[in-house]
């Protein structure tokens, strides 16, 4: 049995000829070999800022729907929901090594040249961010940050680790935007309280639209979650052709429920002009289940995200044209293209072949060997 010493870092080419077992290993409990500037990196990289998009834009969308005017707390409350984005995909960063080390080799790179412990600490003290700016909002708005918080946590940890459901874990999914909707509609001047009809219209049309782009997000690691035995909407199916068809239905489902909030009153009828976005959506799903490997298909899914952005993007625009939903969507515009411009991602092609990410390699490690 080979065992690697934690005494010096774990070099590039010894960590690629590792099995996913042994790189989560090597990953666990680390305390991170790069330095401040590139631990920051690696940190966004692994909080993943281009994900967190929708929901910032649903934010807006229920910030919009409430009523209030354009202020400093919708700016503020536009980066809180960023914020709550990074959480999540830092604590889910840290739990999915398993699955991870098949799928996304580099991202298990990735979180051992910054630290394991680090990443986890990252995910707490930004979390404390969050309830430190809750009263700006009013006092009854801490249970609700605290809720928030909690879906983050428990979408990724045990007792309930809700990712791991295949049906509860796509509605926990779907927090990432109907959640920062209902945050947005609590944050203005009405405060926390039950959302009206048309506010309950829009929250289910974003559960089941996100449903849709959690079964899609999900396609990809098909392969590798079966092999970690993880249950997952696409590990339910016995390939991925036949789980992007069924995710294609489900987001044709989505997309084309729009005309039934413009006829229940909900949403203007001027937000039917963001329809055709359905057509490449159908699009992308045909792609997803045309992809030859994981690697093209986390490219399709890359794309897609960029889709998605732009429908909920229009959508918001057009329900409110004015200046807080044409911040709201520039900023999201900003975040998504920017972070691509500089890979601040870890579901990169090379994050998902057998070699680590890309960046200069440490020294190599000891290796002592037991009995």
């Amino acid at each position: 049995m080979t065992t690697y010493s934690t005494q010096r870092p774990l070099g590039m080419a010894e960590f690629t000829a590792l099995t996913p077992d042994e790189r989560v290993r090597a990953a666990q409990g680390s305390r991170g070999t790069a330095g401040f500037a590139e631990t920051v990196r690696i940190l966004l990289m692994l909080g993943r800022p281009r994900t967190c998009v929708p929901g910032l834009l649903a934010f807006s969308l229920g910030w919009t729907v409430a009523g209030p005017a354009f202020d400093w707390r919708y700016v503020l409350g536009l980066f809180l929901t960023l914020v709550y984005g990074l959480i999540a995909n830092l604590y889910n960063a840290h739990t999915d090594l398993e699955e991870d080390s098949r799928n996304l080799p580099g991202r298990v790179w990735l979180l051992l040249r910054a630290g394991d412990r680090r990443v986890v600490a990252a995910g707490h003290l930004l979390s404390v961010a969050v309830l430190a700016c809750a009263p700006l909002y009013g006092w009854d708005y801490i249970a609700a940050a605290v809720i928030s918080l909690i879906g983050a946590h428990q979408y990724s940890y045990p007792p309930l680790r809700l990712k791991a459901r295949p049906v509860a874990g796509l509605f926990a999914f779907s927090l990432a935007v109907f959640r920062p909707f209902v945050l947005g509609y609590f944050a203005g001047p009405h405060g926390v309280r039950a959302p009206d009809a048309e506010g309950w219209a829009l929250i289910g049309f974003l559960i089941v639209w996100f449903v849709a782009k959690g079964m899609v997000k999900n396609l990809p690691d098909h392969d590798g979650d079966r092999a970690a035995g993880l249950r997952t909407s696409a590990t339910v199916f016995p390939d991925r052709a036949s789980a992007a068809r069924a995710a294609t239905a489900m987001t044709l489902v989505g997309y084309l429920s729009l005309p039934l909030l413009v006829l229940g009153g909900a949403l203007p009828a001027l937000t039917l002009l963001a329809l055709p976005w359905a057509v490449l959506a159908y699009l992308q799903c045909r792609a997803m289940a045309k992809a030859p490997d994981a690697a093209t298909a986390n490219q399709v899914l890359k794309r897609d995200m960029l889709l998605s952005t732009a429908f909920l993007a229009t959508l918001l625009v057009l329900t409110e044209p004015g200046w807080a939903t044409a911040v709201a969507a520039a900023l999201g515009a900003a975040v998504l293209l920017g972070s691509d411009r500089v890979a601040l991602d870890s579901r990169r092609s090379q994050d998902v072949r057998n070699r680590p990410a890309d960046g200069p390699a440490p020294a190599p490690a000891r290796k002592e060997t037991a009995a």
